[in-house]
């Protein structure tokens, strides 16, 4: 079912992060809609190029082939809600080359697009795989949230770990742009892939991040596990969307469409966020 109105509760401020005690205090956010109905713990939105949504369902870790992926189309109506069926826990997404890769049980499984053929499924030397970033030439950046470490694989899919050590503290999204991969997890990591070289980015209370997004202009979209959408600007202010109730995991961005996707795990919702020009 969706719904076109929120109500009174627009996305999330809730204290499920120590960072939350002193983040300022968000700005309303614009909601164009509310998708609901028969999601099962929604981890990840990606936006496709035909604008319609990819939504990835984890549907209870501990048990296998639960997983799905639902298709919504961009004003959040349904239009499957098992596109892909029988995965385990698919977790971060991304779209390459007409690609879509999944992050699936420390398993990266590889689909075309848009007919969602399964080509390939790359076994990961990890404990905790959770979300990833694949470059232009297909080199996969993967994070492991239990070890804190960047797993790289390489078009021969050879595996080894980025810098060579467990910089990454809680390693959770992660993106990449150019030279440059941002990873998110106790704080939010910039770093050059030419030299791996790492800088901590954003105001200190920024933590925990889940999902990573880039906008037009150099804005970069972050967004806290259970917290709000942050747009870090260009001259470097900071922009808060949010509002109270529900949870936010790992979020989309559709640039044609003007909408932020914040899927809420366990409240089993997409919330479309309309941002200003």
């Amino acid at each position: 079912m969706l719904k076109t109105s929120l109500s009174g509760i627009l996305l999330i401020f809730a204290a499920t992060s120590a960072a939350a005690e002193t983040m300022p205090t968000p700005e309303q956010a614009d909601v164009a809609w509310i998708a609901e109905g028969e999601f099962c713990e929604p981890e990840t939105v990606l936006a496709l190029p035909d604008d319609t949504l990819l939504v990835s369902n984890v549907c209870d870790f501990r048990e296998q082939g639960n997983g799905f992926l639902t298709l919504l189309a961009g004003n959040g109506d349904v239009i499957a809600w098992k596109h892909v069926e029988n995965l385990d826990a698919p977790l971060g997404m991304a779209l390459v080359n007409e690609k879509v890769f999944v992050v699936d049980n420390n398993q990266v499984k590889i689909f075309s697009w848009p007919d969602f053929e399964i080509l390939e499924t790359i076994k990961l030397e990890m404990t905790v795989a959770n979300d990833l970033a694949v470059t232009p030439d297909e080199t996969i950046y993967v994070t492991d949230t239990a070890k804190n470490f960047v797993m790289r694989v390489d078009g021969d899919r050879n595996q080894e770990w980025l810098t060579g050590k467990d910089q990454f503290p809680g390693a959770n999204g992660i993106a990449v742009k150019g030279q440059y991969l941002f990873v998110g997890g106790q704080r939010l990591w910039k770093v050059d892939l030419e030299t791996e070289s790492i800088k901590t980015i954003g105001p200190e209370w920024l933590a925990d991040i889940d999902g990573i997004e880039f906008e037009e202009n150099e804005v970069l979209q972050v967004t806290p596990v259970g917290g709000p959408l942050v747009r870090l600007l260009a001259n470097g202010e900071t922009q808060i969307l949010g509002g109270e109730g529900v949870g936010s995991a790992n979020h989309g961005y559709a640039p044609s469409l003007g909408l932020a996707l914040i899927p809420t795990g366990f409240d089993n919702q997409v919330i479309a966020i309309r941002l200003a020009n």
